[in-house]
């Protein structure tokens, strides 16, 4: 049986983590056991090997090594057929493994995003993060990008390693809908008849839009006494957190700010929400985009290139053209253009969700020889 090695900073999600990378390498390790193949995870909560770094077995246990030397003088990398590195870049441990004798793990680079793409658009973006990222593009013997907007990307960006690239876009999952839980989150916002509820999911951070929101709330609560805009993601950027507390006091029964909930209970947000907002500055899927319309909200997103596949199925805002609030009150106002968007936005989702491939593209990944 082959030995695989995902390697992941973000894994298992939970309260300290619950992001996209994390849910692609869950719903990878899940598939690849199904396919056969003995899945290990190897989780560092850092960048740095000399931090704690956990293993998770294909039964599911847990074992805890105090820095990633310690790991590997009980797990020689040689053991794996396969290692998959998913944003986690460590390029002196793969030159050490591509410069061993003998047979050697198959090295694949899943990335999540184009860190240079991101630095040109004006995020910060750490050099030694965005020099390792481009490093271990070359070491890589294969290179799995998350879209085929990125794949786009990747052309542009390195084009001399485009034979080695193959897309394998990010797959998304659903829950039922649970009627006592949505009455309860209804019970506790105390939602009623007539108010429009919105929802923003993703981390506290410019380069997810949460300050666009932030800023032009406010005068927005204030002309629409029945809205209520419920934000859940972890908080990176201090100014924006003591922004958003400043707007949970003034506006107590129409804000409401949760750090994390479990994936199942998120479902019970967008299945209770009239309207989903991604203003985020750079993406290269979102999943939380696709489980929204999933749940038939209607989305109000940033027009970046990669919501193309949204076109005429959403309503979209341009940060330049300074028309977020605008985009968002034509929403609250009309009923019937909601209704229309998110049944428009549902059926793309949906036919999405019926093309999954995940296990079709990941066996075929794993089927070459080196």
């Amino acid at each position: 049986m082959e030995k695989i090695l995902l390697i992941s900073f973000e894994y298992p999600t939970g309260k300290a983590y619950c992001g996209g990378v994390g849910q692609i390498v869950e719903r990878s390790r899940n598939t690849l056991l199904d396919l056969g193949y003995e899945v290990y995870v190897l989780i560092s909560s850092e960048f740095n090997k000399r931090n704690p770094v956990k293993l998770l077995s294909p039964d599911g246990s847990l074992k805890n090594y105090h820095s990633l030397r310690a790991f590997l003088k009980e797990n020689d990398w040689k053991k794996f057929n396969t290692i998959i590195h998913h944003f986690v870049n460590w390029t002196s441990e793969l030159k050490r493994i591509k410069s061993c004798k003998g047979r050697r793990p198959k090295i694949i680079y899943h990335f999540h995003s184009i860190l240079r793409r991101e630095k040109d658009s004006g995020f910060r973006t750490l050099n030694h993060f965005l020099l390792r990222q481009e490093e271990m593009i070359g070491l890589a013997d294969k290179i799995v990008c998350p879209s085929s907007y990125e794949y786009d990307n990747f052309c542009r960006y390195f084009p001399s390693f485009i034979d080695k690239v193959s897309v394998i876009e990010n797959t998304i999952e659903s829950y039922p809908r649970n009627r006592r839980k949505i009455d309860e989150i209804k019970k506790r916002i105390n939602a009623r008849p007539g108010d429009i509820i919105s929802l923003y999911v993703g981390r506290l951070e410019r380069i997810k839009g949460a300050h666009i929101v932030l800023n032009e709330a406010p005068a927005i609560f204030s002309k629409h006494r029945n809205l209520k805009l419920i934000f859940i993601g972890k908080s990176l950027e201090k100014d924006l957190y003591k922004k958003l507390l400043r707007l949970s006091r003034r506006f107590p029964k129409q804000f409401f700010y949760i750090r994390y909930v479990e994936k199942r209970e998120l479902f019970q947000y967008y299945y209770l929400s009239d309207i989903y907002i991604n203003c985020s500055l750079s993406e290269s899927f979102s999943l939380s985009t696709h489980e929204s319309a999933l749940c038939k909200n209607v989305l109000l997103l940033n027009r970046l290139p990669v919501f193309e596949k949204f076109k005429d199925a959403a309503m979209f805002f341009n940060v330049t053209d300074d028309n977020f609030s605008s985009k968002f009150e034509s929403l609250i106002r009309s009923f019937s253009l909601r209704n229309r968007l998110s049944k428009r936005a549902g059926i793309i989702a949906n036919k999405f969700l019926d093309r999954n491939k995940l296990k079709e593209d990941l066996r075929r990944l794993l089927e070459y020889r080196l």
